[in-house]
């Protein structure tokens, strides 16, 4: 009898634990609110331009901007996911991302009032060391947006989808708190390898400035393990001989330099990205997902979930890039030419950044972003890229999004950033980082990037 009662208590209790919510990809569509695809994008393109915006102005360096776009791209999907029928939450599949509320299924919520909150309580969160409090772009869009939801739905919806997306940002933001970041600002300050007796170690080529996120590889990555997990190891000898590899690419530099056609002088400018001028290249990339996701009439859905899975790409990119370059710390061609070519003048066509050349971080960066663009958009995939006409740059024709990430790659070595090797590194580690969310991402349920429906 005893023995009955044990095993009845048994399956008791296995019925209860089967019986909750197990999983942080159980299905929490709600099924009485309008699809997240019955909207519209814009609502997302008008945040990403005010952001982009001031990202420049600020003078946002690339690593930080990553982070930027990644996690308000996570914050706009998560905000929109109630509505959108045969995706999973990033809940359980990015680093630490848990416990998030949802909506009450029974219930009829607003999207675009979710979303707006989250997205706008993300960003005062991300650029709160950047922009002062009296900045009013960002208060009036959240306020241009809400006031057309409020005559397009019912008060109680609109009201309930107000406390949802502020109890979901207050959570986003409590993750975000979470990744370190705020913890390297207050770092004690980086001290430069000493070149004595290590003549191939990076330095700054210019007198003012300081090493550019030294500690970004201790970033909580998003998908990745992390930093280590791509990295790829100098695999060219530094060498001052005239006839060793390694001169044989500085020669190389110096021959683009001398002989550089008109366009490769058009695209080492059109691609330099720099801060102060441009949104960095995480920027540049959010554009050209802008332009393609209004070239294919994208919806709601569509335009958040590539956001947030092109956005964690770019962010871990940065963070397997940084890693790298502090790792190997090797210096730049400007350093090569002037102390060992005995070329003390020699400038490159772009300004040296201040941060270890090898690998391309442009390379890392464009190589992720392409390769989900393509899973997204398609091979041969074409369009007008005009992210830099403010800055009087011409508008550039796109033929693939991997021609684009070669460009933009080439653009370091026309530059004279970068060693060709450097590029090849790039483009490797890039694969690897596109690999790993390929691997450990799971957007849809049927296991898919099938965010076209191509």
């Amino acid at each position: 009898m005893r023995l009955k009662l044990n095993l009845y208590i048994v399956f008791a209790v296995l019925f209860i634990v089967c019986s909750c919510k197990s999983t942080t990809n159980d299905d929490i569509t709600n099924i009485n609110s309008v699809k997240t695809q019955e909207f519209q994008p814009d609502i997302m393109i008008d945040w990403w331009k005010v952001i982009y915006k001031h990202v420049a102005y600020q003078r946002v360096k690339p690593p930080v901007a990553s982070r930027i776009y990644a996690y308000i791209g996570v914050a706009a999907y998560e905000a929109a996911l109630p509505g959108m029928v045969g995706y999973n939450s990033f809940e359980g599949q990015l680093s630490d991302l848990k416990d998030l509320p949802r909506p009450d299924a029974n219930l009829v919520y607003d999207w675009p009032t979710v979303i707006t909150h989250a997205v706008y309580l993300s960003t005062d969160e991300l650029l709160k060391r950047f922009i002062h409090g009296s900045e009013s772009d960002f208060k009036d869009l959240k306020e241009k947006q809400l006031n057309e939801r409020k005559l397009a739905v019912a008060e109680d919806v609109f009201q309930r989808s107000e406390k949802y997306g502020q109890d979901l940002a207050n959570k986003i933001v409590e993750w975000i708190r979470k990744d370190k970041f705020d913890d390297t600002r207050y770092y004690s300050f980086y001290k430069i390898p000493s070149r004595n007796n290590n003549p191939e170690l990076w330095e700054p080529t210019e007198a003012t400035a300081d090493p550019c996120e030294p500690y970004w590889a201790s970033i909580r990555p998003f998908f990745l393990d992390n930093g280590e997990q791509c990295h790829i190891p100098l695999k060219v000898p530094f060498s001052t001989d005239p006839d060793s590899e390694f001169r044989k690419y500085m020669n190389e530099i110096l021959e683009f330099d001398r002989n550089m056609t008109e366009d490769q002088r058009d695209i080492a400018l059109f691609w330099a990205d720099d801060p102060g001028e441009t949104s960095t290249p995480p920027g540049h990339w959010t554009y050209i997902m802008n332009y393609a996701i209004q070239q294919e009439n994208f919806n709601l859905e569509q335009a958040v979930s590539t956001y947030a899975l092109v956005g964690v790409g770019i962010a871990d990119a940065f963070i397997a890039s940084w890693y790298t370059k502090y790792k190997v710390n090797l210096l730049r061609p400007k350093t090569y030419a002037q102390e060992y070519l005995d070329m003390p003048e020699w400038e490159p066509l772009i300004e040296t950044p201040p941060f270890p050349e090898y690998a391309s971080g442009h390379s890392v960066v464009s190589t992720v972003a392409a390769e989900l663009l393509t899973e997204i958009f398609g091979e041969n995939y074409s369009l007008m890229d005009s992210t830099h006409v403010s800055i009087g740059l011409e508008p550039r024709k796109i033929t693939s999004f991997r021609d684009a990430a070669m460009e933009a790659s080439m653009s370091r070595v026309y530059g004279g950033l970068h060693f060709m090797f450097a590029i090849d590194a790039g483009i490797e580690q890039g694969l690897c980082v596109k690999q790993g969310i390929v691997d450990k991402i799971k957007l849809r349920k049927d296991n898919t990037l099938n965010i076209s429906n191509k």
